[in-house]
């Protein structure tokens, strides 16, 4: 048998095949942030080469320039390239329970314990779990009861079938066919219990169409192992041949360390386990609701009784997920037991409703539906009360250590508000927002099927007209107070910062004048020649601190400060307090938690009616914005500007992984951190080197990725990171302070830990709204990392041409300084240590089989094996594709 050629292609070919790609060397990895740019716009070039991963996220490479390979890491395509991820704003409340469970705050920040321990204590988890669960619940019983009393019980009914009686008088029957004859047997008016069946099954459709979207975002994101250290050692086996190993059943939330636990990002078990639980909850809550009805309605006789089994034992199970959510790791059978009850417990409650005997029911709200939802509503509240005492009793014992430090003159952490409240706030407003729009769509849809009348039904002795929905007067009130209220608020807070934007600017724009003025001459860009001769070159220069040399008014004249300076003083405020959005946060929680105090005691405790504002207007408001939100989002979406604008929230929401509420969007985390992890091992084992550079959300990712424990780690080369427009220090450690902490940060920078020794550089602008630098107050990080670049670069510009631009937060790449940074971290890369020991520099160092651009896009095929690159073996490529 003749041994098989090897595969080659000549760099100057002509055909469709790329050329080589270079594994050794310098490779400058840059990874894009929020937004989804595209590998195009990174690299400069049209037609970049991909050469690692596929068409939702991968890694392409453009030709080598200043003595290094430049690729880039796309991962848009996780998040934002496709407009069906607009879809994901109908998440939101999920998403925001979610990120609610990663908010904690522990007084320890940094030294062994910080890494030796949890993130988070485990009643915070447990009662953090829990409220993501009232989240859960709560939207269960106001879909059920929309499905089973609004549309099934009141709207439902059809005129009663007619009978031998009738058909004997000459009444004619309206059933002619088996479609019609069984429509109508279902929603007569006399069978009640056949008709809140089927709205049960509606609401059971809802809560499975949730879990199959978990279920299948969790094959794409959960389902890719985290990276193991391959070839750790010279001599270790081919990369073929490793085996993954055992799946980790633990909660990220509680893995020792945080974000350098090698299993953080295995989340895979624990999101199946955290779905079962939600999914059972979401059926219990239909069991409850149905078992509660059947056992008023069929009060005295079999059926009612069965119905009272199946409302206790949907009660029992529901009990049981509460206690089930204090575990920290996956229990399968548990999950499998509850769910196993809740069904019985359902398709008894269902059996039973069908097994009622004929008659129309009472006229008005359906029985037991007003019982079932007032004990579902307030077990959604009860189980937000933990985490709030919780919490509480935490901010006093910082409180104390505060009080103690300060007797021994040591130095005290700054107590930030929202951080210490943030798991609250933040499980308050997704229970507002989600409350807001579910209760409107009850009040829309009621009034949309029928005329709707205020109250459980008539008046004893009085009938109800036709078409009448009634409707609880709550339901109406809450509605509307907290959809004008939500609206009322947000105005309040844009139009004070408004106010106090344009007040500032204007006092500081002298300073900052003088400030701008100072940095140029300091960084050599000289002044222009205002008395420069006509025809010379000089002339033809202005500054952007003079007025215009045309159309010149108001305060632009000399002397003045130019709207230029004005509008950078703008920025400049707006990036020093784009965290004040945490004011509004604060404040939407602080009316939500009066409002219900006030509101219960009207009504529980007064016996008053609730007030009802402006009903009709506040629900076609709060209904309407769900799918004018997506709708904006669906036609912004192939705006990369727009699209950054519109969905950072969730590009910042869905970084973390599913690990309290498993509806919210996936984690595009997941599968980036683990692929940009193999990229560098890659290049790192073929003798090569990398930096890194990130741009926002692209420098969590990479501080992720590098801040990971590895074995690997005492043999990896020093590897470059420069980040830029980074908010991992003004909101990462702001709002996350347990997982990006001090600590981890600045153990990014040491050799003994994450993915090797990293040199740090922090690019970031005064004016960036969202970056900004990483060593500040009281922090351990070498003031080295940050360097500071003046934005705008210049204030020269040419005369009648666009003044210099504000870079802010989107313009680093356009900016000359930034590359000079970046060039110098190359140099000193390279000059810091070699290659990694026992790299295979000689054979290994170019990869001959580059991937297929016809390659599908699906990343499914390609992570079953997720620990073997399958664009390098002609047999995995096959079975990929």
């Amino acid at each position: 048998m003749d041994q098989e050629a090897p595969v080659t292609t000549s760099p100057g070919s002509g055909g469709l095949v790329p050329a080589p790609v270079e594994l050794g060397g310098l490779s400058e990895i840059r990874v894009h942030g929020v937004g989804g740019t595209s590998p195009e716009s990174l690299l400069g070039d049209a037609t970049p080469t991909r050469v690692a991963g596929d068409r939702v996220a991968g890694f392409y490479r453009t030709a080598d320039a200043a003595g290094r390979h430049r690729e880039a890491y796309s991962w848009g395509g996780l998040t934002s390239r496709s407009r069906m991820r607009a879809l994901w704003a109908l998440l939101l409340p999920s998403m925001l329970a979610n990120m609610a469970g990663w908010m904690a705050r522990r007084w320890v920040t940094a030294g062994e314990e910080e890494i030796s321990r949890p993130a988070t204590l485990w009643v915070f988890r447990w009662f953090a779990r829990l409220t993501a669960l009232a989240l859960t619940i709560s939207t269960a019983a106001m879909v059920t009861y929309l499905a089973l009393d609004v549309l099934a019980y009141q709207w439902g009914r059809t005129e009663p079938l007619p009978g031998p009686a009738d058909q004997a008088a000459g009444v004619p029957g309206e059933v002619t066919t088996w479609w019609t004859q069984t429509v109508e047997t279902w929603t007569a008016v006399e069978r009640p219990g056949n008709r809140i069946v089927l709205g049960a099954l509606a609401a059971v459709l809802v809560a499975l169409v949730f879990a199959v979207l978990a279920r299948h975002s969790r094959s794409s994101y959960e389902s890719v192992v985290p990276p193991t250290p391959i070839s750790a050692e010279p001599g270790a086996p081919d990369v073929t041949t490793t085996t993954p190993p055992p799946p980790s059943l633990r909660c990220a939330a509680a893995l020792d360390g945080g974000l350098r636990a090698a299993d953080f990002w295995a989340g895979l078990e624990w999101h199946k386990f955290l779905s079962r639980i939600h999914l059972t909850a979401c059926l219990g809550v239909v069991a409850l609701f149905l078992g509660w009805s059947t056992w008023s309605l069929g009060a005295g006789t079999g059926a009612g009784a069965f119905g009272q089994v199946a409302t206790v034992a949907a009660g029992a199970a529901l009990l049981l997920l509460v206690g089930m959510l204090a575990f920290d790791d996956a229990q399968p059978d548990l999950g499998w037991i509850a769910l196993t009850l809740t069904t019985a417990a359902l398709v008894l409650a269902g059996t039973a409703a069908m097994l009622l005997p004929s008659g129309p029911g009472p006229a008005g709200m359906l029985p037991g539906a007003r019982s079932a939802l007032n004990v579902v509503w307030g077990a959604s509240l009860v189980l937000l009360v933990p985490l709030a005492v919780q919490q509480s009793l935490a901010w006093v014992y910082r409180l104390w250590q505060t009080s103690r430090l300060r007797r021994k003159d040591e130095p005290v952490p700054r107590l930030s508000t929202f951080p210490w409240a943030g798991p609250f706030v933040m499980n308050t407003i997704a229970m507002v927002v989600a409350n807001t729009v579910l209760l409107s769509a009850i009040v829309y849809v009621a009034g949309v099927v029928g005329t709707i009348a205020w109250g459980f039904g008539p008046e004893p002795g009085t009938a109800a007209d036709p078409g009448t929905i009634y409707v609880p007067m709550a339901i109406g009130s809450l509605a509307s107070i907290l959809s004008l209220g939500l609206i009322l608020l947000v105005v309040l807070f844009a139009v004070t910062f408004v106010v106090v934007l344009r007040r500032r600017t204007k006092a500081n724009a002298r300073g900052v004048e003088a400030d701008l003025r100072r940095r140029y001459t300091a960084a050599g860009i000289p002044d222009t020649e205002p008395g420069a001769a006509a025809g010379t070159e000089a002339a033809w220069w202005r500054s952007a601190f003079d007025p215009p040399l045309f159309g010149v008014r108001g305060r632009q004249r000399a002397g003045r400060p130019t709207p230029w300076v004005h509008k950078v003083t703008t920025m400049r405020f707006v990036g020093d307090h784009s965290r004040a959005v945490a004011v509004l946060f604060i404040a939407l929680t602080v009316c939500a938690v009066v409002g219900l105090v006030l509101f219960l005691n009207q009504v529980l405790v007064l016996r008053r009616e609730p007030p009802m504002f402006f009903v009709d207007v506040g629900t076609k408001v709060a209904v309407a914005f769900p799918p004018l939100y997506v709708l904006v989002l669906t036609l912004a979406w192939r705006n990369e500007r727009w699209r950054r604008v519109l969905g950072s929230l969730f590009d910042v929401g869905t970084f973390f992984p599913r690990a309290f509420h498993p509806f919210a969007p996936p984690a595009y985390a997941e599968r980036a951190v683990p692929e940009l992890t193999r990229r560098i091992w890659r290049l790192h084992d073929n003798g090569g080197r990398v930096v890194v550079s990130a741009h926002s959300q692209g420098s969590v990712i990479a501080a992720a990725a590098l801040g990971r424990t590895s074995s690997r780690a005492g043999v990896e080369p020093a590897i470059g990171l420069v980040t830029f427009g980074s908010p991992l220090g003004k909101l990462y450690r702001w709002a996350f302070p347990a997982l990006f902490s001090d600590g981890f940060l600045a153990g990014i920078t040491d050799a003994g830990a994450g993915i090797g020794p990293v040199l740090w550089r922090n690019i970031y602008y005064a004016t960036d709204y969202i970056g900004g630098d990483v060593s500040t107050g009281t922090s351990t990080i070498s003031d080295a990392v940050d360097v500071e670049l003046v934005d705008p670069p210049t204030h020269r510009y040419v005369v009648d041409q666009p003044l210099p631009r504000v870079l802010s937060h989107t313009g680093y790449w356009y900016d000359d300084a930034f590359w000079r940074e970046v060039d110098e971290m190359c140099t000193v890369t390279l000059s810091t240590g070699g290659p990694r020991p026992g790299s295979d520099v000689d054979g290994g160092g170019v990869d001959l089989v580059p991937p297929d651009p016809t390659m599908s896009g699906s990343y499914r095929a390609q992570a079953v094996m997720p620990l073997v690159d399958a664009t390098t073996s002609p047999i995995l490529r096959e079975s990929a594709s």
